[in-house]
C-alpha cells in the first residue's frame, strides 16, 4: 500500500470499516511512514474530540459507529449469521439455519447452479428462523483472568464462566457477565461495573460496548449471506464440513474454520484477545432442528494448541426477567469519567510514556493519591491499598504492537516491588487522552 492508497484509508481504518486484508496493510504503511503517521494520528484525534463532545464513554469498541447506524433505524435487530462475521472479521458467529446454509454455501456454491439453488432456499429457512428469535442466553467457559476485558484470553488462565443475555425486543437490551465485570445495557443507557468498586457509564444505548463485541457476534442471526464468498476468497481461511453423530445419537453437521489474526510471531499482543489469536473454531449444529449445538475455539500457540473457549448452552427464545438488565452498584463506587484539564496541564501532556509511567509510579511510592490520579481515572481504593508505598525497580523503554499502533497504546516495561515485599515486573499500557493530550492507564497494573 503506498501513501495515497493509506491516506485514502485513514478514516475508514480510525472508524474499525476497514475488513483484515486492507487494515493488516494500512497498520504495516504507518509503521514504517511518519507522514502517514501524522495524518492518521490528527484523524484519530479529531474522532476522540467528537466523541468526547457526544459523552461517550471512554474504551467503547470501535463497532459504536455502526450500532449508532442500527440503533437509528429504529433498534432493528443486528443481522449477523455465522459465517459472514467469521470471514469478515476475525472472531464471531451467528447461529441457526443460516449458519449451516453458509458452510454449504462456502463449500460448494462454486461447483453446481443447484447448489446455488439449495443455499438460497436455506438462505430463506434461516431468516424465518431469525424472525422468530426474541431472546437467547449464552453460557460457556473461557480461559481468561476473572476481571480482565470480556475479550481477554489467556491460554494459562483457568476456566471463568462467561454469560450473555440479551432481548431483541421490543427493546433491544443485553447483559454481559464473568466474575470480575459485568455490562448491562437496559435500553436507555450503558453501564460497566468493574467489581469491586469501579463503573463507567454512558447514557446512550448501545448494541454492543466495553470489549463484549465477540459474544454479540455469537448471538446476533440475521446477517445476509451476500458477502461471504468474496470474504473467503480474500482471506483464505479454510473451511470444512462433515457428517457426525454426536453423543445423543443425532446427525450433526461439524463446521471448522483455521482463522488467522494477521499478527506476526513474537507481537506483544499476539494470542491476548480473540481478535489478536490464530484459532481453530468447531462448531456443531444439530442437523434436526438446523440450531447450533456447541463451540469450541483452539488457540494455536506453542507448543500446540489449547481449548481456550467452549460455549455449552444455548438457550433460544426463553423468557427474561426484567432484574436481568438492572445493574445493583455498591454505594461506595467510584466513577470513571472524561479527564479534565489541569492547570499546569501541558506539563503532563509534553511527557513521553516513559515519564508518565515514572510520574505515576513515584507518586504512588509516595502515596500522593492527588498526583496519581492525573494518570488513572478512577482510582480506587483497591489500588491505593495494593500499589501504596511500592518500590520502583525500573522503568524500560516503551514498545508497541501492531494493533495498539492503530489504539495509540504505548506498553512501558516496569518491575516494582510492593509494600508487602511481592516483586512485580509487567507492562504498562498507556493511552494519550483525545482533549487533555495526557497519558492515562490503559492496564497492566
Amino acid at each position: 500500500m503506498n501513501c495515497a492508497e493509506c491516506r485514502d484509508n485513514l478514516v475508514a481504518c480510525a472508524e474499525g470499516f476497514l475488513d483484515r486484508e486492507a487494515l493488516i496493510e494500512c497498520r504495516t504503511h504507518l509503521e514504517a511512514c511518519i507522514g502517514c503517521q501524522a495524518k492518521y494520528k490528527a484523524i484519530a484525534g479529531l474522532q476522540q474530540r467528537l466523541v468526547a463532545r457526544g459523552q461517550a464513554a471512554a474504551e467503547v469498541s470501535l463497532v459504536e459507529p455502526v450500532m449508532r447506524r442500527v440503533l437509528s433505524k429504529g433498534k432493528e435487530p443486528e443481522r449477523e449469521t455465522i459465517m459472514s462475521k467469521i470471514l469478515r472479521h476475525r472472531w464471531g458467529f451467528g447461529l441457526g439455519a443460516a449458519g449451516f446454509a453458509a458452510a454449504v454455501t462456502l463449500i460448494f456454491i462454486l461447483s453446481t447452479p443447484k447448489i446455488q439453488a439449495a443455499a438460497a432456499e436455506a438462505m430463506t429457512r434461516g431468516a424465518q428462523a431469525v424472525a422468530k428469535l426474541t431472546t437467547i442466553h449464552l453460557r460457556g467457559h473461557l480461559r481468561t483472568p476473572p476481571s480482565d476485558n470480556f475479550s481477554a484470553i489467556n491460554p494459562n488462565s483457568d476456566f471463568v464462566t462467561v454469560e450473555l443475555w440479551k432481548q431483541f425486543g421490543p427493546e433491544l437490551k443485553w447483559r454481559v457477565e464473568k466474575p470480575g465485570r459485568v455490562a448491562v445495557m437496559d435500553g436507555q443507557s450503558t453501564m460497566l461495573f468493574i467489581k469491586p468498586d469501579e463503573a463507567l457509564k454512558f447514557p446512550q444505548p448501545s448494541a454492543s460496548a466495553f470489549d463484549t463485541q465477540w459474544l454479540h457476534e455469537l448471538a446476533n442471526l440475521n446477517q445476509a449471506l451476500n458477502d461471504e464468498l468474496s470474504a473467503i476468497k480474500t482471506h483464505g481461511w479454510p473451511v470444512t464440513l462433515t457428517q457426525e453423530h454426536g453423543a445423543d445419537g443425532k446427525p450433526k453437521s461439524v463446521i471448522t474454520v483455521e482463522a488467522k489474526s494477521g499478527l506476526l510471531t513474537g507481537d506483544y499482543l499476539k494470542n491476548k484477545f480473540f481478535s489478536t489469536a490464530d484459532t481453530r473454531r468447531v462448531y456443531v449444529f444439530d442437523d434436526q432442528t438446523e440450531m447450533l449445538d456447541s463451540v469450541k475455539i483452539y488457540v494455536h500457540a506453542d507448543p500446540g494448541e489449547k481449548l481456550i473457549f467452549e460455549l455449552n448452552q444455548i438457550d433460544c427464545n426463553q423468557p427474561m426477567d426484567a432484574s436481568v438488565f438492572q445493574l445493583q452498584l455498591p454505594t461506595d463506587v467510584k466513577w470513571a469519567g472524561q479527564m479534565q484539564i489541569l492547570p499546569d496541564n501541558e506539563k503532563y501532556a509534553a511527557m513521553t510514556s516513559e515519564q508518565a509511567a515514572r510520574a505515576l509510579l513515584d507518586a504512588c511510592d509516595r502515596e500522593d493519591w492527588t498526583e496519581a490520579a492525573k494518570f488513572f481515572d478512577p482510582l480506587t481504593a483497591g489500588e491505593k491499598q495494593t500499589l501504596g508505598g511500592l518500590q520502583v525497580i525500573s522503568i524500560g523503554t516503551h514498545f508497541t504492537s501492531a494493533i495498539s499502533l492503530i489504539s495509540g497504546a504505548q506498553f512501558v516495561p516496569y518491575e516494582i516491588k510492593l509494600k508487602n515485599g511481592e516483586m512485580k515486573k509487567w507492562n504498562l499500557s498507556l493511552k494519550r487522552d483525545g482533549q487533555t493530550h495526557r497519558w492515562f492507564v490503559d492496564g497492566g497494573i
